[in-house]
């Protein structure tokens, strides 16, 4: 029994052991690394998921938040504390745990393989509720790849393996079987497992977000009534504060969708009322401007949206401004009918910087703008041709009523012009003090009247000049009218074409009235006919924006038919007809399209146009009818550009060229020439994927050297004035002088032209053919001059010289950039974003063509901060040229950046810099 009693006593104390060495092994995982490697994976998840992006509610959103460039350094300490684990505490228990932080760690540091190989450890090893873990990150990981073919095959064949799943997580799997059928357009499954995950999803985030996703799946599957009821859900919800406010915008959107434009309209307004969405008052006053606009309220749409743009308590942003001035532009063209006034608001539409993946699709500002842009031009064209028609038919005493009239009115704007100018230089007049010249006059330090400074005597000099001009010596000087006064006396005024302009005081005064230029008014009847003739072309120029551009057949019809009504060129007439003829045929008139055609017979009838509709209506045309040379090249080109390939450029540019050879009518020649230039031009391009960038930096490149010209010319024009001083030392006369004989060094730049190789050769040569051979082309030429000249190979870019070393101290720096603003920093103004500079450019997106390359350099801003830190303004200082990086910045400026409370009562300026380190 003793003996017994012993054994057991042994075995008891062999096994506490085994228990207490596992203890003291999990003891010192923990304490030595776990400990420390689950603080910073927690450290790094805070950074990561305060750096989350704005919601964009034009993309289907995630319901998982993706991983952003936030915490990487954190990731990256309990990656290697985790391994550490895996090294020297394999036996503890903390090694699974320790593989699911690392595999969490690589997907939020965007590392996915490593990403996915350690969840597929985690599935190989662990229990079954690791193993869910493992497939559900895996999942997660397949999304954020983008693979998402892979990542649906994964969880469907994954998810069937495991027959007791836990709940919450078999609902996380569903959103993410969700969010990738959504991406990859299967909206039924989509909706089928999101509606699985509603159901078992318990983060209140997630499910508002759910709901969300399901509303907007549910819109693009054109089910309206159903995503509105999905939307309305949210609110239900107590979630974050931006999602409530974008569901309650889409309640508002759907229902203006479906025609419920009150409801729509009353959402809007509880919205704008509600405090708490006091920053978004004026996004949802557009929205109420676009509801109006919907709803056929033209003028109170108007009145809203100007009062958008005029809010000056709650400005707009670039992006509701941009979608602002596009509403006005729709209402101009579809209700107004204003074209010109459409075009300047698209054109301000499509010059807003916002980000395109914020703007919804029907969004086509630039080219709108282009279009519209082009009918306002024409139009003003055929109103200056038609004015100056009237203008030579009227009987001469009205002609001279008019042109005493147009007299008056330019010099009132002369006059005024002369007295602002005049207002402007009596500002230079410095007001004394009653004893100032006492004071001058007694002066010890510099002797009398100041004789031995010579920079006071330089700046007295000036201002007596500013006040007095530089009248010349003799009796009366202080009289005007009885000295001859020289450049301090005259006033230079531009004109339009930037030429000036100097004019003296008297010229009001002696009654001298400007000169009415009358020299295009078409006075003879030759004159008059030519200009009727050219009056006909741009009508024909109009109906084809109309038709061709505007997508707008039925406001082209009544150009073309003034085309047909009024030309004398045969072409012309011809080809108004056939366009008729196809607006009938889109709009299913098949008798009136006939009629067209038989007006091409009695007209025309061997023109290549009538045999082509003669072959869109299935009519026979006779055999004995033989085609022109002009209108047989005419066909082979029209042949040539409608089955041509975008990838066979070049062969179609050999094509054109032939064509070209073949031919023999000069005008058709040079036309062909062209657009095979054009086309060589196009395989050019297509040769080198960066061409766009390197054209943008080249042109930057001339546009510095321009301002670089024009800051040495007007520093040179400075330094003629200073030598004109007799006052000035010799050091004073020689720092000026260097300046007055500096010149332009022309450094080698060729190796960034941009338009080098075989293509751009047979361009330029193309070019020099035209222009030697058909010069008196003149609807190409000015075209084919331009263009050559654009691609003329530089014989040495120029690059400034340095004009000399600093001034002497004695001088007044009157020249330096009075735009110098201080950086933010210095000044105490700090931006309010965590992480500080460092973490916000690492969320910037910046262009794919960066991805290969090493970069480093810094884009400056000058911003304007209200006193609450918000950024009202910013500009560019910097000279990097807008090759996207800047647009990548700025993007981010607009989405995430503010700074802290300035403590000042009015907007500060400062100047930011931002570290470029690709």
């Amino acid at each position: 029994m003793k003996k017994i009693l012993q054994i057991t006593l042994i075995v008891f104390l062999l096994s506490g052991c085994s228990t207490v060495k596992q203890g003291w092994k999990d003891f010192t995982a923990y304490y030595n690394t776990f400990y420390n490697t689950k603080q910073f994976f927690n450290d790094g998840l805070q950074k990561n998921r305060r750096q989350v992006p704005p919601l964009n509610p034009m993309a289907p959103i995630r319901i998982h938040q993706p991983p952003s460039n936030a915490g990487h350094d954190d990731f990256q300490q309990a990656i290697e504390r985790g391994s550490s684990i895996l090294l020297n505490h394999n036996e503890s228990k903390y090694v699974l745990p320790a593989i699911v932080i690392i595999g969490k760690s690589y997907y939020y540091r965007s590392e996915y393989f490593a990403a996915l190989e350690k969840f597929s450890e985690l599935q190989t090893l662990g229990s079954e509720s690791d193993q869910q873990i493992a497939i559900l990150w895996q999942g997660l990981t397949y999304l954020e790849m983008e693979n998402y073919a892979e990542g649906i095959r994964f969880l469907e064949i994954e998810t069937e393996l495991i027959e007791e799943w836990d709940p919450e997580i078999r609902a996380e799997i569903h959103a993410v079987l969700a969010q990738l059928y959504t991406a990859t357009g299967n909206v039924e499954e989509a909706i089928t497992n999101l509606r699985q995950a509603i159901s078992g999803i318990e983060d209140r985030d997630m499910l508002a977000r759910a709901h969300f996703l399901l509303g907007q799946v549910f819109e693009l599957n054109n089910r309206d009534n159903q995503a509105l009821f999905a939307y309305s859900q949210i609110s239900s919800i107590r979630t974050n504060f931006e999602l409530e406010y974008h569901a309650l915008r889409k309640q508002a959107e759907v229902s203006r969708r479906i025609g419920n434009f009150q409801q729509a309209e009353h959402l809007y307004r509880n919205m704008r009322r509600d405090d708490k969405f006091v920053d978004y008052r004026n996004e949802l006053q557009y929205e109420i401007a676009r509801t109006l606009h919907e709803r056929g309220e033209t003028d109170a749409a108007i009145h809203t949206y100007n009062e958008v743009l005029g809010d000056q308590i709650y400005p707009p942003s670039n992006l509701t401004r941009a979608l602002t001035y596009y509403g006005l532009g729709e209402l101009f063209r579809d209700q107004v009918e204003d074209y010109t006034l459409a075009a300047a608001y698209f054109d301000s539409a499509s010059s807003q910087r916002v980000d395109s993946d914020l703007l919804p699709e029907r969004f086509n500002a630039a080219d709108l703008a282009e279009s519209f842009g082009q009918y306002a031009e024409i139009r003003r064209q055929i109103n200056e041709k038609d004015s100056l028609l009237h203008l030579a038919t009227l009987p001469p005493d009205e002609l001279d009523e008019f042109v005493a009239e147009l007299q008056r009115i330019e010099m009132e704007k002369l006059e005024d012009e002369l007295q602002r100018m005049e207002d402007e230089r009596n500002q230079l007049i410095v007001t004394e003090e009653p004893d100032s010249v006492i004071d001058a006059t007694e002066s010890t330090e510099f002797g009398f009247l100041n004789i031995n400074s010579q920079t006071m005597l330089a700046d007295a000099s000036l201002q007596f000049q500013a006040v007095w001009g530089d009248r010349p010596l003799a009796d009366n000087w202080r009289r005007r009218s009885d000295v001859s006064g020289s450049r301090f006396d005259q006033l230079v005024i531009v004109d339009e074409d930037e030429e000036e302009i100097t004019l003296a005081e008297e010229t009001t005064d002696t009654g001298v009235m400007p000169t009415i230029d009358l020299s295009a008014v078409p006075f003879t009847d030759e004159e008059q006919q030519q200009m009727r003739s050219e009056i006909t072309d741009l009508y024909y120029r109009l109906a084809n924006v109309f038709f061709l551009s505007l997508d707008m057949p039925e406001r082209a019809v009544p150009y073309y038919q003034n085309v047909v009504d009024n030309s004398d060129e045969l072409h012309l007439k011809t080809m108004a007809i056939y366009s008729m003829a196809e607006i009938d045929l889109l709009n299913n008139d098949y008798n009136a399209a006939i009629n067209k055609y038989e007006q091409l017979q009695q007209l025309n009838p061997q023109s290549i146009y009538s045999r082509r509709l003669a072959g869109r209506l299935n009519i026979d045309v006779p055999e004995d009818t033989e085609p022109s040379e002009v209108e047989s090249i005419t066909e082979e080109y029209l042949q040539l550009i409608s089955v041509s390939d975008t990838s066979q450029t070049a062969n179609q540019a050999d094509e054109l060229v032939r064509l070209a050879d073949n031919g023999t009518d000069d005008s058709q020649r040079a036309i062909l020439l062209f657009e095979a230039a054009r086309e060589y031009m196009s395989a050019a391009k297509k040769e080198d994927e960066n061409h766009d960038e390197m054209v943008d930096a080249w042109f930057q490149l001339q546009q510095e050297f321009n301002d670089r010209q024009t800051e040495l010319a007007e520093l040179k024009d400075s330094s003629q004035v200073v030598l004109s001083d007799t006052t000035l030392t010799d050091t004073e006369r020689n720092y000026w002088q260097a300046i007055a004989d500096s010149t332009l060094n022309n450094p080698d730049f060729s190796e960034h032209f941009p338009f080098e190789g075989a293509y751009w050769d047979s361009t330029r040569s193309l070019l020099t053919r035209i222009e030697t051979q058909y010069a008196s082309n003149s609807t190409i030429m000015p075209r084919v001059r331009v263009l050559k000249e654009t691609l003329q190979k530089p014989e040495t870019p120029p690059e400034m010289v340095n004009i000399s070393d600093e001034p002497p101290e004695e001088i007044d720096r009157t020249l330096e950039d009075s735009e110098a603003v201080a950086d933010c920093q210095e000044i105490g103004i700090r931006m309010n974003y965590d992480g500080g500079m460092e973490a916000f450019m690492n969320v910037i997106t910046f262009p794919s063509w960066t991805e290969n390359i090493s970069m480093r350099g810094e884009v400056v801003y000058r911003f304007e901060i209200s006193p609450d830190g918000e950024v009202i303004q910013y500009e560019q200082l910097s000279r990097m040229d807008r090759s996207g990086i800047p647009q990548s910045i700025e993007n981010a400026i607009d989405r995430l950046l503010e700074f802290e409370p300035t403590g000042r009562e009015t907007p500060v300026q400062c100047s930011l810099t931002f570290p470029i380190d690709l």
